[in-house]
């Protein structure tokens, strides 16, 4: 009976071991490739964003990348030209954790810089990688340019309506 019970032990056992699978070891080049695969990959992509928009290759994407551009540069503008005739005047809104209160234009620069980059790569990506043929994904990859795009357009019309009256003492205020 003792032999009868080991055999059945045995039998049911030997499906769930696996002493005799050996697991390779990864090689060392494997896991730097790894590690370094990611911001080779973004790099390319970056590269790739930046020669289609210089070369007009995407225009729906191109299009929209230059408005987006345009609008964040009359926001810009609009909100410096305030901010240096109304010294009591600060930025308000979510860009003022980025840019702070009383913003020279070079935070402006580099905060639109980063913004528009960041979003044109993403759009880039998901337009050239995403189902092509799903009406969803025609509409899906423009929207994070699309929302800035309208922010910044709305920020700069209401920045160019603002009656900040005069507050300075050049003779223009007359």
């Amino acid at each position: 009976m003792k032999h009868g019970c080991w055999l059945l032990l045995v039998l049911f056992l030997s499906p769930i071991a696996q002493s005799q699978q050996i697991e390779k070891v990864q090689p060392a080049a494997a896991v730097r490739d790894a590690i370094v695969s990611k911001p080779l990959g973004l790099a390319r992509e970056v590269a790739a964003a930046s020669r289609d928009l210089v070369m007009f290759r995407d225009p729906q994407w191109c299009v929209l990348t230059i408005a987006q551009i345009g609008a964040a540069s009359a926001d810009a503008v609009t909100s410096l030209n305030n901010l240096h005739s109304c010294p009591s005047c600060s930025e308000t809104g979510v860009s003022r954790f980025f840019v702070g209160q009383h913003p020279d234009a070079h935070k402006y620069i580099v905060g639109g810089a980063i913004e528009i980059g960041v979003e044109a790569v993403t759009a880039h990506y998901f337009r050239n990688r995403g189902p092509k043929q799903k009406l969803y994904w025609r509409v899906l990859w423009a929207l994070p340019q699309s929302f800035s795009l309208y922010e910044h357009a709305q920020a700069a019309h209401h920045n160019a309506a603002l009656d900040l009256g005069c507050f300075s003492s050049r003779s223009s205020c007359d």
